[in-house]
């Protein structure tokens, strides 16, 4: 289980009440001291329990149900449960995604037993009891005025004198904004004299501030008259704490969308789109783009954009000038502009800033590994107002785009030293292909006449492009066996011998053991290999018969006698096209494959194949 989550316990570890996190499931992700402290002993064994199991199985079932609702409705429930002779009233928060669902839970628990022993007593409402509430009592008639209070209300939300807190309506008190809310809880309360309890925000006097209230409200009646008694708890610092978490959580989940989306693709810009499009919508931004560095010019080139008014946005090239505001993110320093009419246009291009709007900026460098490798820049059409928090988040999206940048860049390093690589490689075998054909007399040009027609066989055959290159290999490398028989015997004009063609038929042997040591050239070993077997099994060196040869053999062998009965030999001339034809048309079914070869005169005829 990973450790506690720093926000969670800055926020929620020195509350005297329980207050917890779980999943949908029921498992505890993270719980304060005052609830560990009651159900566990410390916080790494209350994460990852099962939060139900720690409850009595009676009441387990009962709350269940109850979060089960708040799934459903994505409404907040409250409960009120007996703890060691207190009365704790829980309040369940639901947690959304960005794609609405419900993922966690905030379970929040506070102790009203003595509010509750107020509303229970009469006997109890002394001047003295009342003032000792840390938070507001008060009590309104029917017609909503007050008509008894403690030192909360009357100097903190009316700020009034005590002579004129009679004359006082109650809900003038209340946030306009929440003030329909409140008068149907009050007409529930005085017309069925249930027990409301509700989150409302009181106005502060003296201004337009405003705290947050968890309020409960119960009937009495007095001489016949119904009033109503409410207390209300200060939840002000809570739901703060609340939303930090929730803020939290948030940014948790888009870093981890931004993960999956960047690691799902190699394309750059659609990694750099993501993360713009992530801040944007988390932290309100009104404009973003990235821009590479390109270290030869010492200028920042556009690469993506997201909020622009404009269509073509793409600028040219931000120049560094030594001296000027950019000098600074040479030195790896963020800039802020808070009056683009003042200092913008001496860094960015005044078209931009007039035809958008943007009256502030913030640019942060993105650095690895001690260079330059871009820039973030954020535009605001007013003043950029981020919390502390906001501009963490910011910071860390520039992380995750540098690491794209990092990524993107030493793969597109890598490609291009393998393709210069393979380039390379090819180069050397095609060096060896013509070095074999210079010592063979007659054979000039056979090799890569034999590679071309092969490859253009093979594609009409519908052999894979990742098969092609090998093939293309194998053709131009079909005799490096060669090299392993003797010059006596290679350039003999005479017939050979019977162990002369012994030691002949070995070079498609001699061919394998030359390249299978060789890990780039192995998928290359087919042709060089087996092109002299034959589809009746009478070939060699291993004597393969029917598709048990594989096919890139089976389309080079037909490649071979035809170009090789096509040209000049010393001890024979070429032969005509239409013999040609006829000749391969014969040893259909005996030396090559019959489909093989229905194809190959098809191209021939056509005129595909030279």
């Amino acid at each position: 289980m990973k450790n506690s989550d720093p926000t969670f316990s800055s926020l929620y570890s020195s509350l005297s009440e329980p207050v917890l996190l779980i999943d949908t499931d029921g498992l505890i992700l993270e719980a304060n001291n005052a609830f560990c402290s009651r159900f566990c002993k410390s916080g790494s064994e209350c994460r990852g329990q099962n939060y139900y199991g720690l409850l009595l199985p009676e009441v387990a079932d009962q709350r269940l149900v109850m979060l089960q609702e708040v799934l459903h409705t994505r409404k907040t429930v409250t409960w009120d449960d007996e703890f060691e002779g207190r009365l704790l009233r829980h309040t369940v928060y639901p947690s959304q995604s960005p794609q609405g669902e419900i993922n966690h839970l905030l379970i929040i628990a506070h102790d009203i037993t003595d509010i509750e022993k107020l509303l229970k007593n009469e006997k109890l409402f002394s001047k003295a009891v009342i003032e000792a509430i840390p938070g507001s009592f008060y009590v309104i008639d029917a017609n909503g005025k007050f008509t008894a209070w403690n030192r909360y209300v009357r100097d903190q939300v009316a700020g009034k004198a005590e002579s004129e807190m009679t004359s006082i309506i109650g809900l003038e008190c209340i946030h306009p904004d929440d003030r329909a809310m409140m008068t149907e809880k009050i007409e529930c309360i005085m017309r069925s004299g249930e027990e409301l309890t509700t989150e409302a925000r009181a106005l502060l006097c003296g201004g337009p501030k405003f705290t947050r209230f968890l309020m409960t409200g119960n009937r009495m009646i007095i001489d016949g008259n119904p009033y109503i008694i409410g207390v209300g708890i200060d939840i002000t610092k809570r739901k703060v704490a609340e939303e930090e978490v929730q803020h939290q959580l948030r940014h948790l989940r888009s870093l981890r969308e931004i993960d999956l989306a960047v690691r799902g693709t190699t394309d750059l810009y659609l990694s750099l789109k993501t993360i713009l499009e992530f801040t944007l919508s988390e932290l309100l931004i009104d404009a973003a783009d990235f821009l590479l560095m390109d270290p030869y010019v010492n200028a920042l080139n556009y690469k993506a954009g997201c909020g622009f008014r404009m269509q073509n946005i793409e600028r040219t090239a931000l120049k560094i000038v030594p001296g000027s505001a950019g000098q600074n993110l040479l030195e790896h320093k963020e800039l802020h502009f808070s009056d683009f009419a003042a200092t913008g246009d001496a860094f960015l291009p005044s078209t931009l800033i007039k035809s958008e709007g943007f009256v502030a900026y913030y640019a942060i460098p993105l650095v690895v590994k001690g260079n330059l490798i871009g820039l973030f820049e954020v535009f605001q059409r007013k003043p950029i107002q981020l919390t502390t928090d906001g501009f963490d988040f910011l910071h860390t999206l520039a992380g995750q785009a540098a690491m794209a940048i990092e990524d993107y860049q030493s793969v597109r390093s890598l490609r291009n030293a393998n393709k210069e690589l393979l380039h390379a490689y090819d180069a050397t075998i095609e060096g060896w292909s013509h070095a074999l054909d210079l010592r063979d007399e007659g054979t000039e040009g056979h090799s890569r006449r034999v590679a071309e027609m092969t490859m253009k066989l093979a594609r009409a055959a519908e052999i894979s492009d990742g098969a092609l290159a090998d093939i293309r290999r194998g053709a131009l490398l079909h005799d490096i066996g060669k090299m392993g028989i003797p010059d006596t015997i290679l350039f003999k004009h005479d017939h050979l011998t019977e162990d002369e063609w012994v030691l002949m038929r070995k070079h498609p042997v001699f061919a394998f053991e030359l390249l299978s040591p060789i890990a780039y050239l192995r998928g290359a070993i087919d042709i060089p290999y087996c092109h002299h077997e034959k589809w009746d099994g009478s070939g060699y060196p291993r004597g393969l018969k029917g598709e048990q040869i594989p096919l890139a053999a089976r389309l080079f062998a037909i490649v071979d006698v035809w170009d090789a009965l096509q040209y000049d030999r010393p001890y024979r001339r070429p032969l005509p096209t239409a013999e040609l034809i006829e000749h391969i048309k014969s040893l259909s079914g005996t030396h090559f494959d019959p489909n093989v070869v229905e194809l190959f005169l098809k191209m021939i005829i056509t005129g595909e194949l030279p």
